[in-house]
Parts: C-alpha cells; structure tokens; sequence
C-alpha cells in the first residue's frame, strides 16, 4: 500500500509529490495527460510562495522577474496610485518553465509517477483507499493507499466522485487572457491596472514575454492581436507573437468540504478565485505545502479536518481581495469612475492611508503554512 496517491501533477501536485517524498513517504503519481500543458496560464507568486518554492525545489524560481511595481492608471494614462511590497514581494514567471522544474525535482526523490493515467474510481475503507486508473492503452488498474489527494484543477474529477457541491458564484463578465511573446515592452514592466471604463485592463511583464487580460463588453470576441496594435505602438506590436488567447469567466467558489474520509481536495480542485490579487495558483502551492506538513504525521486516529481549518481563512481574506480589485476595475459607469479615480488618487496621497496602501494594504501574504 502506498502512503499518497496524488491525482494531478500541475505545480500543486508536483509540490505535494516532492513535499511527502522528502518527508519519506512513498508516493505515487497519477496524470491523465502524457505531457505537461505548453502554454503560460499561473504567472504570479508572492514572498511567501517564493520561500516554499525554493524550499520544496531549490533553485525553481531561478529567472523569475522579481520585485516589480503595481500601479493604477486612469483610462488617459494617468497614475492614480502606485505601491511595491516589502521584498521579496512579488514575481513572475513562466508556468511550464515552473512546473518543468518541480517535475524535475519529483524524479530526483525518485517518485512513482504515472503520465497518461486517469483516475476512474475510489472506494474507501477504514485504513485507505482503493482507486482504479486507467491507463492510455485503456487498461483499468488497482491502487492502493493511505491517503488520496486530488490536485486535479477547477473539474475536478475527485471532487466529482466524492459528489462535493462547490459554494460561490461564476462572475458575470468575460475576459480574454492574451499571452505573447517577445522583448520587453518598453515602459510596460510594471504589474499595471488600467481603469478604463470602456475597456479595462491589466498586463504585466512575464520572462521572454508579456500578459493581458481584457474585460469584453458586448457581443463578439476581439482578434487579441487587434486589442494589442491598440494598446502598443506599431513597432512594439510587430514584436510580439501572440501565443495563447482564452476567453474566461472568472469565478469564486469553494468546495464545501475539503476532506472526505481519507481523500482531500487542493488547488482549484478545492477553490477558485478571479486572477485580478495573482493569488489564484499561490493558494493552491500554499495547501500543498501545508498537506505536505500535516499527512506525514496523520495516523488512522489523527484528524485532518485541520487542514481546511488552517487554509480557507487566509484564502477567504484573498478571494475577497481579488473580488475588490475586480469591482474597482471593471467599473462600468463614466462618472462612476470619474469619482473611483478621484477616491484613489486621494487614498494614495493621503498622509496615513497612503503609506499603509503602498507598501500592499489590505493584501495578506502570510498565511502561516510555512510555520507548520
């Protein structure tokens, strides 16, 4: 019987992986696709998520873009308000690029890992659980285990088979995600929310590109390569290729519970947040690391109803987060944002609040796993 089944093998599931196997667990691996996906989606961690980052795989955040500035612009251009964490505060960085190197770390610990293997199954008893894979060539196999943890993203076919309800709501906007890439925009190596009623906005740099993310009113859905000639010089533009274009709509929700007997969910598996906090990946690094702590030490009479217990405060306060900064950017109304811009401005220039609002405000980076 093994310790671990992790179902998935995206960044959380290769942390989990590397976490339990350094902690001495025997761990197996299953993913249904034969290779990790190519295209960016995750592009942001903050200090904390650093730290565990490198903890977990040494040397994994190496070429990260760090420390950039976080502004907010007016739709003529104007800087409304502009802050920088305390370092190290902010970075970003190419998923694949990421999740290469936590794989990489993965075979070192020597793990038992599984590509093209989907899970079909689960029937839990008082000492584990028994799932059925199937592999690419359609044969279904048993495996046994202590524990189950589902890091298998937002459809999560674990938390389908557990029947666990998601509580929250789906967003009513749509959005377009544009990665690209080519040489640095000039002026543009900033995190940037531009508040333009009539398109709002937010880019920011990533290594060897760059990302937008477009809230799209009406019918239709733009070429994103027309969006970028509006929002660069034609020069600029030229330069950029676009790589991966995804109309989304974002969502807030939560699993009801976390735990089902001996299986758990992580990652978007268990939550799913709006990107506009870059807190959406970092949540679901932070319950692995923090699942990596507490399933070393979980016998059959040891609780692990502490985990969710431990992680959805710090993950509330960020959903919350993002759910702000969407609203105050994605403001609709002329004159609405006319006094949203006249609010920022005066809250950044303030003698108290403006300090407090540079150095990140309301955002909480510390959620403790890093204490277990």
């Amino acid at each position: 019987m093994h310790d671990v089944l992790v179902v998935g093998y995206g960044p959380v599931g290769a942390l989990l992986a590397a976490r339990l196997a350094t902690a001495g667990l025997d761990v197996v691996v299953v993913e249904r696709e034969p290779a990790p996906y190519p295209l960016p989606r995750g592009v942001a961690a903050d200090g904390e998520v650093l730290e565990l980052l490198e903890r977990a795989a040494p040397g994994s955040t190496a070429g990260f873009l760090r420390d950039p500035p976080v502004r907010f612009l007016s739709a003529d251009g104007d800087e409304l308000g502009r802050l920088r964490f305390p370092v190290p505060g902010l970075a970003f960085f190419r998923q694949p690029v990421l999740e290469q190197r936590l794989r990489e770390q993965v075979g070192r610990l020597g793990v038992d890992v599984r590509l093209g293997t989907a899970l079909h199954a689960l029937v839990q008893d008082d000492d584990g659980v028994r799932a059925h894979v199937r592999t690419d060539g359609g044969v279904l196999e048993p495996v046994r285990a202590r524990w189950v943890v589902g890091c298998d993203g937002a459809s999560s076919t674990v938390r389908r088979l557990l029947q666990v309800p998601l509580r929250g709501r789906a967003l009513p906007h749509r959005w377009l995600v544009c990665d690209a890439v080519g040489p640095p925009v000039p002026g543009r190596q900033q995190f940037t929310y531009t508040c333009d009623p009539a398109l709002p906005q937010v880019d920011l740099p990533v290594p060897g590109g760059h990302r937008w993310e477009w809230l799209l009113r009406g019918a239709g859905t733009p070429r994103a390569e027309a969006l970028l000639a509006g929002d660069l010089p034609p020069s600029v533009a030229a330069g950029m290729t676009v790589v991966r274009a995804v109309e989304y709509r974002f969502a807030a929700r939560r699993a009801a519970s976390w735990r089902h007997g001996r299986v758990l969910l992580a990652g978007d598996a268990a939550h799913t947040m709006p990107p506009f906090a870059g807190q959406g990946l970092g949540a679901g690094l932070r319950d692995a690391w923090a699942l990596g702590a507490l399933l070393p030490g979980a016998g059959a009479t040891v609780s692990m109803d502490r985990y969710q217990r431990l992680r959805e405060p710090h993950l509330r306060r960020m959903t919350a987060l993002s759910l702000l900064l969407g609203a105050v950017l994605q403001t609709g109304s002329p004159s609405a944002a006319a006094a949203r811009d006249v609010l920022l401005r005066r809250a950044f220039g303030a003698p108290a609040l403006g300090p407090w609002l540079r150095r990140g405000g309301p955002r909480p980076e510390r959620s403790g796993v890093l204490d277990l």
